[in-house]
């Protein structure tokens, strides 16, 4: 018997202060492959603006998140993990690519911190947090079902309604030590650079010297060897250029997902690691 199919809205809830009418029908444009797709806004916060790309999935009545109705576990395992592979794969790349287009043609980028799903008609919602360059990894997938065996399991509690992966106490820490890491890294990166220009400087020094002392510098030669150098330069900053146009941009770290944000139907939350498949022993409850 042929597996049902399911289907896909998606909402991208953006901050109001990048909205246009102009940004509304790019994104309509761009996102018109993926599936239908609905542009809304929200009220500015404070802080920096936060986008949602929001999966709204649709199966009609049927179950599929608890292995206690019949047929859900198949349902999950031959058609829903695979769907919402899929769909992180289309809208994660679509996210880096939107982008890229907005740099090539001087428009402006459009960068999204959450990519949600809503399963069986808002029941329960994943939410996985991009990356730093708004990209989305598929493999993300099997996080929904690693999610859905512990809820079965008994694992997250009872009248969960939402699971944040990962918890924003989690992502703190990783953004402070990437940023750790980054400072580090340039620090070395400068150091070197500079004991490379030094050498250079007295290597260039030195071949002066010895020319000067030999007289071979000569006046001809070295225009030539300048014009040289300089169609040099010119080539490698257009490369560079054009590189650096077309390039997709690197992440600032990969994002862990392990530890998540368990959310109850009462709107407590409770941290919770999802390798232990316990919640987190510093865990208390909001």
């Amino acid at each position: 018997m042929p597996q049902p199919r399911p289907s896909c809205t998606l909402v991208l809830d953006i901050d109001e202060r990048l909205f246009s009418e102009d940004v509304k029908l790019e994104v309509q444009r761009c996102y018109a492959y993926v599936c239908a797709t609905l542009v809304r806004t929200h009220p500015a916060t404070e802080g920096e603006p936060v986008n949602t790309a929001r999966m709204l999935a649709k199966l009609g009545t049927r179950h599929y998140l608890h292995s206690a109705d019949e047929g859900a576990d198949e349902l999950w395992n031959d058609v829903m993990e695979r769907w919402i592979y899929n769909e992180l794969h289309k809208i994660g790349n679509n996210m880096v690519i939107y982008n890229r287009r907005q740099r090539e043609i001087g428009g402006i980028e459009l960068f999204f911190d959450w990519v949600e799903v809503e399963l069986e008609n808002g029941a329960l919602t994943l939410a996985w947090r991009t990356d730093s360059t708004s990209f989305i990894a598929p493999e993300c997938a099997l996080l929904a079902s690693r999610a859905r065996t512990l809820l079965n399991e008994g694992s997250c509690g009872e009248n969960v309604v939402r699971i944040q992966m990962p918890s924003d106490v989690s992502y703190e820490r990783q953004q402070q030590q990437a940023a750790e890491d980054r400072a580090r890294i340039e620090a070395e990166k400068a150091a070197a650079a500079e004991a490379e220009a030094e050498a250079a400087r007295q290597a260039a020094e030195e071949a002066e010297k010895a020319a000067e002392a030999s007289f071979l510098e000569s006046p001809a030669l070295k225009a030539e060897e300048e014009a040289a150098e300089a169609e040099g330069e010119t080539r490698e900053e257009l490369r560079e250029e054009i590189e650096e146009k077309y390039a997709l941009p690197e992440a600032d770290f990969a994002v862990d997902y392990t530890l998540w944000t368990v959310v109850f139907e009462d709107g407590t939350e409770r941290d919770f690691d999802s390798t232990a498949g316990a919640f987190a022993v510093e865990d208390e409850t909001r």
